[in-house]
């Protein structure tokens, strides 16, 4: 049997050195490689023109947004035997996406990929309740994201040269907005957004855990998230930050040497409204004004991404809010009074809105993937396929995804009953966590 991992165009380019496959760390990808080759599989590298001369053709989507570019290439491919597999964190709404994928792992691979392909070489079928099957899914049956227990036990060498070895699955901190909590069932030690992402501990680390007694140098602190501007946003959403944590860590942040955080956002939750950023600005003007004036200030850097309503996630059936935020919250905390994204200038830092917020459009498209169904593949493909969309403005994209898909459904509140991932489980009962904290109003 003939396997390769398929990589995107975009990713084969040998000379654009920050995105290609050998330069990413792709250690998912990497990491079914390795239970494959223990298993006594073969695996290569495949592009568009090649993936016809294999059996099974892997491919990672690591979130919504990829969709749209794996598809934008299915389509062209040759026609073959082969048998296409799809993996990864943004494998969680199947539907739309079923005539161009035969299998879609759920959740971890360990444990089911080598059973998959094995079952593909002897009989040319496979069953699971963590693998959809494309020819036998039903939006009644019941499908699982497969968990583990343990971090992946052996290190390998990424294609970049690297050596990984995972640290930690998941997190426990549970927002009731995160995939990452409630997709990954967590082991080992405590989150730390420091132990994950970076080599320096102290570059980024969660509000949450610099209230929590441990040590942190804070001149070298540079990203941290509220993910909510006001307290009772983000004990609505499970995020135990108070007004006092924020104010502490700016005020601290201040009395080592003022430089740039960024903060990260969420925004648009259901019942959020403007008092609510308010909130978060009074925090910073109270912190500030307890530190001295000082010629060269630090800098706040507010990063909001847009809510969306995850599937396999408390929020999963939470409405979403159809509006354009980017550049929103500066106007409404700035009142006029500064140029630019900037909403507050004080003694030791001033605040200024991120430009990188979503475009409505880029949430609309991660809308139809999180809760699209088959009646959209078709539009689905065609906006994939079309060079004129991809190059058009945000707001020429918003209004031609507005004409093809039924965008008031995708933002709306469901039921559990007609949401369109209902068939999808995780090792938590969140549907249970969203009728006990929201079936009921806010």
């Amino acid at each position: 049997m003939k396997i390769c991992a398929y990589v995107l165009s975009k990713f084969a380019k040998q000379t654009y050195k920050k995105e290609s496959y050998d330069i990413r760390i792709n250690a998912g990808m990497q990491v079914v490689i390795d239970i494959l080759r223990r298993n006594g599989y073969e695996v290569e590298f495949a592009g568009s023109a090649t993936v016809h001369e294999y059996d099974v053709v892997l491919w990672q989507c690591t979130s919504d947004c990829d969709w749209w570019e794996f598809l934008a290439e299915r389509v062209h491919w040759r026609k073959g035997n082969y048998k296409v597999v799809v993996g990864g964190a943004g494998v969680l709404n199947v539907r739309p996406f079923l005539p161009y994928v035969d299998y879609f792992v759920l959740g971890r691979a360990e444990g089911e990929i080598e059973r998959l392909i094995k079952g593909l070489d002897e009989c040319g079928e496979y069953e699971s309740k963590h693998i959809v099957n494309s020819k036998t899914f039903s939006v009644d049956k019941k499908y699982y994201l497969n968990q583990v227990e343990c971090t992946y036990p052996h290190e390998i060498k990424l294609e970049n040269g690297k050596i990984y070895k995972e640290g930690q699955i998941g997190c426990n901190h549970k927002c009731f907005f995160c995939g990452y909590s409630w997709q990954r069932k967590h082991t080992g030690q405590p989150f730390r957004y420091g132990d994950l992402w970076t080599k320096n501990k102290d570059v980024e680390l969660a509000i949450l855990d610099l209230n929590d007694g441990i040590e942190v140098d804070w001149t070298k602190l540079r990203t941290t998230a509220i993910d909510g501007l006001s307290q009772r946003i983000r004990f609505l959403i499970n995020k135990k930050i108070t007004r006092q944590m924020i104010q502490q860590v700016i005020h601290n942040i201040g009395t080592a040497k003022p430089h740039q955080v960024k903060f990260y956002n969420i925004v648009g939750y259901p019942t959020e409204t403007e008092d609510d950023w308010f909130e978060f600005l009074d925090d910073v003007v109270q912190a500030d004004k307890e530190l001295p004036k000082l010629e060269k200030q630090g800098c706040i850097l507010l990063h909001s991404t847009p809510f969306r309503a995850m599937p396999l996630t408390p929020l999963c059936c939470a409405e979403m809010s159809y509006k354009n935020y980017r550049g929103r919250i500066a106007r409404v905390l700035g009142q006029e009074k500064y140029k630019g994204n900037i909403f507050y200038k004080g003694n030791s830092f001033f605040a200024v809105e991120s430009m990188g917020t979503d475009s409505l459009s880029s949430v609309i498209r991660s809308a139809i993937v999180w809760r699209g169904t088959e009646k959209d593949t078709d539009n689905i493909v065609r906006i994939a396929c079309s060079k004129k969309f991809e190059n058009a403005s945000a707001t020429v994209k918003q209004l031609t995804l507005e004409k093809y898909f039924d965008v008031p459904n995708l933002f709306r509140r469901y039921t559990l009953e007609d949401l369109p991932t209902r068939y999808l489980n995780t090792y938590a009962d969140v549907y249970k966590v969203w009728e006990m904290k929201y079936a009921n109003g806010y």
